[in-house]
């Protein structure tokens, strides 16, 4: 089995849920990268999608 970068993963995915009819954002997306690089962990990750759902 080939190896899969994380960011040719994120591709996939992407694509399969905007089949589905969801959108992200250009911050919503660089926050997922961030978490899957380790830039956040996935606390931080989750806090902001909560911060960013009650702003709303």
């Amino acid at each position: 089995m080939a190896n899969v970068s994380a960011e040719k993963a994120l591709k996939n995915q992407l694509a399969s849920v905007c089949m589905e009819g969801f959108r992200f954002t250009e911050k919503e997306l660089d926050n997922v990268k961030k978490c899957l690089s380790g830039e956040l962990s996935f606390k931080q990750f989750t806090d902001k999608i909560v911060k960013d759902v009650r702003r709303k």
